[in-house]
């Protein structure tokens, strides 16, 4: 993605501009729990926002407002993440299995990271995108 013309990018204020929107999507999170949306419910709708928010960086890879929108709105959907699939977790899987099954299924995470990096000359920036919003895909999918 070649958005930035004179490829002057100010990483602190984007960095900053990220962890905001990562707050935001905590503080959301607590917001909707509060209001007894079901976390199940709230968790559908992240996923559902971030593919939303990874296709538009992917297909709209050229304009620079379209690509930050986008990653800031991925962004509130990582912070909703965190606290959504720890309630999940919490909820449906036994303290006696968690650290093992929660291993296990970094497996196939890791080997797919390792793939996409392996494969990025072929792929270039826009194809990792698009890697990236297929899995976001069918996480909603499963949800």
């Amino acid at each position: 993605i070649a958005v930035v013309a004179n490829g002057a990018v100010p990483f602190g204020t984007v960095f900053s501009c990220f962890m905001a929107s990562c707050l935001l999507g905590s503080t959301l999170f607590g917001a909707l729990m509060k209001r007894g949306i079901e976390v199940e419910k709230t968790t559908a709708g992240m996923l559902a926002a971030a593919t939303l928010a990874m296709a538009t960086a992917t297909v709209m890879g050229s304009s620079l407002v379209a690509v930050v929108a986008a990653f800031l709105v991925f962004e509130i959907c990582v912070g909703m993440y965190f606290p959504s699939i720890g309630t999940l977790r919490s909820r449906y899987i036994p303290e006696s299995h968690r650290s093992v099954i929660i291993n296990i299924f970094g497996i196939p995470l890791n080997l797919i990271v390792v793939a996409v990096f392996l494969s990025i000359s072929q792929l270039g920036v826009s194809g990792a995108l698009a890697c990236s919003t297929l899995a976001l895909f069918c996480a909603t999918i499963a949800q």
